[in-house]
């Protein structure tokens, strides 16, 4: 007989009626349980996994530290984008128009993208890439959310035939929309391209395999931790509808730069670290951490804090160690069956109003 089995089992009830003889005549669901944003009602205690749990998909923790950089200048550009990788990052996005072969050279000099993942973002993707061959990384251009024309639609589909194992379709999420609706959204986008681009005659794998999506990380730790595991359970149920097994959801972390309160920059550093953890435990592929300070005399050192917040979970607190952490935790499971549940609802909701670019007009 194991240890566990000489104690007789507590349910859920009897939890409940001790709590309740300590509250002393006080109502339990007033003092106790709290209504989230998203209209989910948080407990004081969970005691058990969700009954008829959806196992989230695995996902590996050994994530990429990607750096964001803006190209004002190439040289710049390149100067800002060595100083990364010297500090530790292994991928860099460069935001911004590449128009020649000089502009390119100058922009990538001395960086070796035979091993550095590389992703250029500008409107113009297919232009860009006719400049470097990438082994892995990105060319690519969130269309849907840019005055969409079919004319893009006609590129971005000649770009995805053309390129092998790079991205080419960015699916991003708005900040500033809550947790359910920026999940129903980026699943509705997602499945827009897939539509438009099937319709093009790629195959549906094909596309599933150059999507990569983007979700912003706020401060609400549990509930960031269980969106990504929500999102990833709901892009691998609407890939089954279209009879692709052998892919899933690339999700690409970005932490949000909303001041919550009107404190010193030192507590968005705390702020950046709590919503770092976040992401890595729900299970993002990759992460930006933006700086705390984007004032132009001490962007360089809130980069690097921002670097080294990564550096000191992926190599000091071994977050990278332990694939879908969060799995088994009673809270975490709840909240992401029901962030699941109120997206899904939401998505289909979207989808019967015509799709992502009806809904959004």
């Amino acid at each position: 007989m194991g240890l566990f089995e000489t104690f007789d089992k507590v349910s859920h009830q009897d939890w409940l009626e001790k709590i309740i003889v300590d509250l002393k005549g006080k109502e339990y669901t007033d003092t106790l349980v709290w209504k989230s944003e998203e209209g989910i009602d948080v407990q004081p205690f969970y005691n058990a996994v969700p009954e008829n749990l959806i196992p989230s998909p695995t996902a590996s923790n050994g994530w990429k530290i990607r750096e964001t950089i803006v190209i004002s200048s190439f040289e710049l550009a390149n100067k800002n984008a060595l100083t990364a990788l010297k500090g530790g990052a292994n991928a860099i996005l460069f935001i911004g128009n590449i128009t020649s072969q000089e502009d390119m050279d100058i922009l990538l000099k001395d960086i070796q993208t035979a091993i550095i993942e590389i992703h250029f973002y500008n409107s113009n993707p297919k232009l860009t890439s006719q400049f470097i061959d990438l082994n892995e990384g990105s060319f690519s251009y969130d269309v849907l959310d840019n005055n969409f024309h079919t004319d893009d639609i006609d590129a971005l589909a000649e770009l995805t035939s053309a390129t092998s194992a790079v991205k080419t379709i960015s699916v991003t999420s708005k900040s500033d929309s809550s947790i359910i609706e920026e999940i129903a959204l980026v699943l509705s986008k997602g499945v827009e391209y897939l539509n438009l681009l099937t319709d093009k005659g790629i195959k549906a794998e094909l596309i599933a395999n150059k999507m990569q999506f983007k979700l912003h990380i706020g401060t609400n730790y549990f509930f960031e931790i269980a969106k990504i595991r929500a999102a990833r359970t709901l892009w691998n149920t609407i890939l089954e509808n279209y009879s692709v097994i052998n892919s899933g959801m690339t999700i690409h972390s970005e932490t949000s730069i909303a001041k919550e309160t009107s404190e010193g920059n030192n507590y968005d550093i705390l702020r950046n670290t709590t919503k770092a953890m976040s992401a890595i435990v729900g299970g993002c592929d990759s992460l930006t951490v933006l700086p705390h300070d984007s004032s132009d005399s001490k962007i360089e050192f809130s980069n690097r804090i921002a670097r080294n917040i990564q550096h000191i979970l992926k190599e000091e607190a071994f977050f990278d160690k332990v694939n879908n952490p969060a799995d088994g935790s009673y809270y975490i499971e709840e909240l992401t069956q029901e962030i699941a549940s109120k997206a899904w609802a939401l998505f289909q909701n979207i989808e019967s109003k015509g799709g992502f670019l009806a809904y959004t007009k």
